[in-house]
């Protein structure tokens, strides 16, 4: 830009010297010009003009007027010539500059697309470090977590056997405690029969003195005879404490046996009452349907079965929460449950039986809160109104 300004300024400075010189040319003709009076005057004074002086005067300044033309024109030409020199100069100019910036940009971009590539490379570098780097915090936390499960379990298993190695100390104890005390009464009694042996040498050895000590003979024989006797009451005391275990061995087993007559005596009754109530609801079902066809009364006889089933699982499930006690072996409790389709018991009736065998059979009942109930409606209606007969079983 600083050539294309040094070439305008000097087609400016060429174009003002020839206007410069162009104006002193034009003023230059009308210098030889008369001039005009000031003031009119009186006095008109002629002059003559040749005309071959004015031919020739016009002729010189015809001839100066197409100097400066041509001179003018020649000028213009140069100027011409020069601006448009600068103009194509200054177009190169530009041609080269928009050159130069065409390529400076395609470095430029060039670079920023290096650059940008470089930028993808280490992002992907930094995203590539973070998946390993996340993949082995994971395989840390797992490989920590694996640790801490088995630590827990040796952990545990440590403690099961230090409790085993407890359990089994404590056993070995109670079963040392138990040898000491054996052996303690073997020793207490082999210490008696120490003393009963000494006991008679001092008898033996009285009666060898039977004259010197006749009194301590006699007392040594009283002696003698109390300890026969306690031996002789110890023994009577052993024999009836065996007897007594007889009889309640006995007694046990007679009431196991009346208790087990006594739930035969309650399945035969109850097989009984349902066998009855079988044929009571056969009777009023043929009664109702009249001659129909055979296939009713298998059908009855399975609902029936089923409610022998279901009323055993009953019965099965209230002795699960039923608290038996010795007293109450051999008898029994009648009682009425009132149950709702999904089995929740909904009333309990008064009982009849053995006072203590209806309440704790009470309690059982309450305890077992819902009852098994089967799916079909007909069974599950005649099981919701129950008479059970409970008997306790330890």
């Amino acid at each position: 830009m600083t050539e294309q300004g040094g070439i305008r300024k000097s087609l400016l400075i060429s174009l003002a010297l020839h206007l410069i010189i162009g104006v002193f040319l034009l003023v230059g003709v009308n210098f030889n010009a008369p001039k005009r009076p000031a003031q009119a005057v009186s006095i008109i004074e002629a002059t003559m003009i040749d005309d071959g002086m004015v031919a020739a005067q016009a002729e010189r300044l015809a001839a100066m007027q197409a100097q400066q033309q041509q001179a003018r024109a020649a000028e213009q030409a140069k100027e011409d010539a020069e601006q448009k020199a600068a103009e194509e100069a200054e177009r190169l100019a530009e041609q080269q500059q928009a050159a130069a910036e065409a390529a400076r940009l395609a470095e430029q971009q060039k670079a920023v697309a290096e650059q940008q590539a470089q930028a993808e490379r280490e992002r992907q570098q930094v995203v590539e470090q973070q998946r390993k780097a996340e993949e082995a915090r994971k395989a840390e936390e797992a490989r920590k977590a694996e640790e801490a499960r088995k630590a827990e379990e040796a952990r545990k298993a440590e403690e099961a056997r230090k409790q085993a190695a407890v359990e089994q100390a404590r056993k070995a104890e109670e079963a040392r405690k138990a040898e000491e005390a054996k052996k303690q009464a073997e020793a207490e009694q082999a210490r008696k029969a120490e003393e009963a042996r000494k006991a008679e040498e001092a008898k033996k050895q009285a009666e060898a003195e039977e004259a010197r000590k006749a009194e301590e003979a006699r007392k040594a024989e009283e002696a003698r005879k109390q300890a026969q006797a306690d031996q002789q009451r110890k023994a009577e005391e052993a024999r009836k404490a065996e007897e007594a275990k007889k009889q309640a061995a006995a007694e046990q087993q007679r009431k196991a046996e009346e208790a087990r007559k006594a739930e035969e005596a309650r399945k035969k009754a109850e097989s009984d009452r349902l066998k009855r109530e079988q044929e009571q609801a056969l009777k009023d079902l043929e009664a109702l349907m009249g001659s129909g066809p055979a296939g009713s009364s298998s059908s009855s006889a399975a609902a029936a079965g089923e409610v022998d089933r279901y009323t055993g699982m009953i019965i099965a499930a209230i002795q699960r929460n039923w608290l038996v006690g010795p007293t109450m072996v051999g008898k029994q409790c009648r009682i009425n449950v009132r149950v709702a389709a999904d089995g929740l018991i909904l009333q309990i009736g008064q009982g009849q039986g053995d006072g203590e065998v209806c309440r704790s059979a009470e309690l059982a009942i309450r305890k077992t809160g819902t009852l098994p109930m089967p799916k079909d409606p007909e069974v599950n209606k005649q099981l919701q109104n129950l008479n059970l007969t409970l008997i306790p079983r330890l």
